[in-house]
């Protein structure tokens, strides 16, 4: 059964062309400044999940306040989350993660389970981008404005609709493990190695996933109103925000 880009039948004209217009817009230079923006995330994050275990679970809220402002999807639910949990349980929570023996499935679930908070998508949110800027060679970027499991929706299967894939009438697997969306985002690499577009590992595939969102976003302001879409911020700036990265420039 084919996933939502892995083993599907892509048009060979339309992939071509697809790769031909990303790489008109995300040139080399952009890219470079992306990863090295990613890297300082990964940075400050490492850094944040070791002083929780240096000090037994002593932080204050204020750490997990600047944490939680990195991750897009979760900024307005920070203040709720704040005053949800106590600092002892967020230690705990995200103290969980920094596990490194053990596996992204049991991390995650043991941290969905500790954390009280009620809404599971932001939960899955936090414990998903944690891992990856935590441990970028293993863990994949999947955050919901990158694919929300239980709507379908998110800028996977909208990169997917513009290499327009055919259907044979056979059900698509929909990325519902960490193992799957792995293989759909090392499919992505290997299209876009194929096609010239110039993306490292390991966050080749979150900038060309931002690009697309941030496409997406414009496209569907635009589409209500060409008036509304000045107010929507250019494409970079957008992709920044998407990756929570957008106050990290001062310290390139």
């Amino acid at each position: 059964m084919p996933y939502i880009l892995k083993n599907n039948k892509i048009d060979k004209r339309y992939e071509e062309k697809f790769f031909e217009i990303v790489r008109g817009n995300l040139p080399d230079g952009k890219i470079e400044l992306f990863n090295g923006l990613l890297s300082i995330k990964t940075e400050i994050i490492k850094e944040f999940l070791s002083d929780i275990i240096k000090t037994g679970g002593g932080l204050e809220k204020d750490a997990f306040d600047k944490i939680l402002s990195l991750i897009f999807s979760v900024r307005r639910h920070k203040e709720k989350i704040l005053n949800a949990e106590s600092a002892e349980n967020l230690n705990k929570a995200f103290g969980i993660l920094a596990d490194s023996k053990k596996s992204a499935e049991i991390r995650t679930g043991r941290f969905l389970e500790s954390f009280s908070y009620e809404d599971v998508i932001v939960k899955r949110d936090i414990a998903l981008e944690i891992l990856h800027f935590y441990e970028p060679q293993k863990n994949v970027l999947w955050t919901s404005w990158v694919y929300r499991q239980d709507n379908g929706t998110g800028c996977l299967p909208y990169t997917a609709d513009f290499l327009k894939r055919t259907w044979d009438g056979s059900p698509y697997i929909m990325p519902f493990s960490i193992r799957e969306m792995k293989d759909e985002i090392d499919y992505l690499y290997e299209l876009s190695g194929k096609n010239g577009l110039n993306l490292n590992r390991p966050y080749g595939a979150d900038i060309l996933l931002s690009y697309m969102y941030s496409d997406y976003v414009y496209k569907m302001v635009y589409a209500e109103s060409k008036s509304l879409s000045v107010g929507v911020p250019e494409g970079f700036a957008l992709m920044k925000k998407l990756l929570g990265i957008e106050k990290l420039e001062m310290r390139v």
